[in-house]
């Protein structure tokens, strides 16, 4: 065998070096957007919607629960 074969001082040099430091500027990511206020009352209208047609089947749900349970509701939160 070679000594070339068993040279390693390219590693040990490498070892030494010094590591790379990473940048520590701060990343700049652009700015939300924030909705136009037509969009958020729409938004906040259409939620308001699916929260009602749900309202039922959640109401549902929760005396299903408390049936299971043994639990007796006298009212539920909704008349």
């Amino acid at each position: 065998m070679s000594d070339l074969a068993y040279d390693i001082t390219c590693l040990i040099e490498s070892a030494s070096a010094e590591p790379a430091v990473p940048s520590r500027a701060p990343i700049r990511t652009p700015a939300a957007v924030a909705p136009s206020p037509a969009n958020a009352v729409s938004a906040e209208e259409t939620l308001a919607r699916e929260l009602l047609q749900v309202a039922d089947a959640h109401e549902a749900l929760i005396q299903q629960y408390l049936r299971f349970s043994g639990t007796v509701c006298q009212g539920t939160s909704r008349q």
